[in-house]
Parts: structure tokens; sequence; C-alpha cells
């Protein structure tokens, strides 16, 4: 059980790596047309949404087959269409049940699960970042009222 648990933390790692060097890499090339968002048509907007969702898709492909090689390389599951399938479905969490795995494996479908949990709200977070420079002209996180114009929390006087 121990190598179960010291491989699928290995796989954690590695996939939260890959994560965020789609983070980083989307950063770098997104920061650029993001910093002048408002001068950007509707359709430059839109194309850069697309950019954004397919980066983060292609990481995502990346994060699952990660996973899926280490199914097949332990002999848990014996062809890679298998082993990919039911990665894809363990990370995303949809768990159909027609394949599984046997015994002490078990807890590594499970860490990979809450994997996909975690890297699914890493995207989201960033695309709803993205959306509101994008679409919204937001810049930085908004203030929470009564916090703007050096009055930091002090009750506002009429």
């Amino acid at each position: 059980m121990l190598l179960v648990i010291v491989t699928a933390t290995v796989l954690l790692l590695a996939t939260i790596a890959v994560h965020g060097v789609a983070v980083l890499w989307l950063y770098y090339i997104g920061i650029r047309p993001l910093s002048h968002a408002e001068s950007l048509s509707p359709l430059s907007r839109l194309g850069w949404c697309y950019v954004f969702v397919v980066g983060f898709v292609i990481a995502h492909l990346i994060e699952i087959i990660i996973w899926a090689l280490a199914y097949k390389l332990t002999g848990e599951l014996q062809d890679f269409e298998e082993a990919l399938y039911f990665s894809a479905i363990t990370f995303a969490t949809i768990g159909y049940g027609d394949v599984t795995l046997e015994g002490k494996w078990r807890l590594a479908s499970a860490l990979e699960g809450v994997n996909g949990i975690l890297l699914f709200g890493w995207t989201t977070a960033f695309l709803f970042k993205v959306s509101a420079v994008l679409w919204f002209g937001q810049t930085t996180p908004a203030e929470p009222e009564g916090l703007g114009n050096g009055d930091r929390g002090r009750d506002r006087q009429a």
C-alpha cells in the first residue's frame, strides 16, 4: 500500500507541475493582449478565450495521459486505450464504474479524482480571471465596498 501512496503522490505532483507550466505559458503568451484588452475587438477577445481554453484542454489531456501511463505500466489495466478511458473518467470525477482497478490500486484512482478536481478548479479560477479582464474590463480584483479611497474599513461619513 505504501508503494501505491508514493506512486500516486509522485503522479499528483507531476500533474501539478504540468499544470503550473501550462499556467505560466498561457500567462506569458497572454499577458500582452490581456494588458490591452480594452483595445481588442470582440472577435479578438473571443480568439484569446479560445487560446486559453485550448491550452488548458491540452494540459488536462497530458495530465490524464500521465495517470493512464501509470495504470498501464503497473499492469493494473492491460491496454492503453482502457487505461486512458479509465483515467479520463476518473480525473473528471465522472466514474461510470464500467472499468475499475483491483485491490490496493483503487486508492490511486481516488487520489486521481482529487487531483482532477483541484486542477479543474485551478483552470476555472484562471479562466474566470481572464474572462473578467477580456470582457468586463477588470484588471484587479474588486475591492469590497468601504475599503476604497483610503478609509480601510472605517465607517463612511454621510
